[in-house]
């Protein structure tokens, strides 16, 4: 389903998106009351959703996610991507954020990716996340990596080396499970829903530098 408040551009990605034969657009709406509705009705697996919509933030996602919990939305944005957008778009629940400039190949295969409890986002979007923070000293560092415990840091410098949860678990000599739930307190603590989200916040507070 494709909710923008733009007609032409809304038919359009619905085109582009039918011309793909392994995917197909069940309806477009021009709001979220409309978006709500259909979803109600045709129970689609994936809504790509204007951000712009209902107040110009992530109200509609939010909205939408609320009755159809089990929806993936993908954000799209005219603006410019910044790290706070990337957040909020994050925690309001939404799969996956991109710019309406992304070419209509990007808008699809991203689509097909969805899933998995991952957020999909573009190089741009990541780069934007990734920004270093110019503000804070090592002592605040340092303060903000308090409420985290030794094993939660360990999991978290693991990740960000790059180690896969799994292995992770074998290096600390913990099963997967126990691994998967410092995860779980990990993303609770820091208000975060992916993994890259994560990583990403943790750079932004220093935690991988004070946990290192």
């Amino acid at each position: 389903m494709v909710v923008d408040d733009h007609l032409v551009f809304a038919e359009a990605l619905a085109m582009a998106i039918e011309s793909h034969e392994e995917l197909t657009c069940v309806a477009t709406a021009l709001d979220i009351n409309d978006a709500v509705d259909l979803a109600d009705e045709l129970q689609p697996g994936v809504a790509v959703i204007d951000v712009e919509l209902d107040g110009g933030d992530v109200a509609g996602t939010r909205r939408l996610l609320e009755r159809h919990p089990e929806l993936h939305v993908l954000v799209l944005t005219g603006e410019p991507l910044s790290r706070e957008l990337v957040h909020e778009v994050a925690r309001a629940g939404a799969a996956g954020l991109l710019r309406k400039t992304s070419s209509v190949g990007q808008v699809v295969e991203t689509i097909r990716a969805l899933g998995n409890h991952s957020f999909a986002i573009d190089r741009t979007g990541l780069t934007a996340l990734l920004q270093p923070d110019v503000g804070g000293g090592r002592d605040s560092r340092n303060q903000s990596s308090a409420f985290l415990t030794r094993r939660e840091q360990e999991i978290l410098l693991l990740l960000a080396s790059g180690v896969d949860l799994q292995s992770a678990a074998a290096r600390l000599g913990i099963t997967a499970n126990t691994a998967r739930g410092y995860v779980k307190n990990l993303y609770r603590k820091l208000g975060v829903h992916s993994q890259l989200e994560l990583l990403a916040v943790a750079r932004d507070r220093g935690l991988l530098d004070a946990a290192g």
